[in-house]
């Protein structure tokens, strides 16, 4: 047991099996030779079968998620449960926060329970939308993650088996646009500052 919930469980699920397969042949003995608690049997059986399933349930995903330190909110806004998903980020985000972004977002979505589509490989995606114009929305991707598909990567050694790139263009005109909005509100500000005149003299 290394310690996580999901070995926990894993291994709670195994003893759960166990005990069911017992309580099972008791029953079916109790039955066999008619004893007065066959039905308590039928129950306690049943009862251990339930939990069993619960317990394989949390073995497939942490009940408490681990939080990135650094990692800027997100939005998941594609997800098909295989082997791709997006999500949206800030256009205001740093390089750096997108990458802690990304392992926060992969720790939360990569569970076990995805399906392979023929890719043995989890892709995430980041993305922003900006606004160019005024009443313009355009997607910028901004990067991307990818990991073993169906794993959970907890340890930092784990987590070497992640690759990330960044859109590095991506981040250039995100930069740019930063500083024309910062350029155009520094004019407005100044085109309505109220301007104050000697009044001319008369003769």
């Amino acid at each position: 047991m290394d310690g996580t919930l999901e070995s926990f469980f894993a291994s709670a699920t195994r003893i759960g099996l166990g005990l069911a397969g017992l309580l099972a042949v008791l029953t079916l003995l109790a039955w066999i030779r008619n004893w007065p608690l066959k039905f308590a049997l039928v129950g306690y059986t049943a009862f251990a079968l339930v939990l069993t399933a619960g317990c394989f349930a949390l073995s497939l995903g942490p009940i408490f998620r681990s939080r990135i330190p650094g990692a800027a909110p997100y939005t998941t806004v594609y997800d098909q449960g295989a082997d791709r998903a997006v999500i949206a980020v800030s256009p205001d985000i740093t390089p750096e926060q997108l990458i802690l972004t990304l392992k926060q977002a992969a720790s939360d979505l990569g569970s076990p329970g995805r399906f392979s589509t023929g890719s043995p490989v989890f892709t995430l995606r980041a993305r922003t939308v900006i606004h160019p114009e005024p009443g313009v929305s355009e997607p910028l991707l901004l990067g991307t993650l990818q990991q073993p598909l169906g794993k959970r990567l907890r340890t930092p050694e784990e987590q070497q088996q992640q690759q990330i790139h960044l859109e590095e263009e991506a981040f250039a005109r995100l930069r740019k646009l930063a500083q024309g909005q910062a350029s155009a509100a520094l004019s407005a500000e100044g085109a309505e500052e109220p301007t104050t005149g000697i009044p001319l003299a008369q003769s």
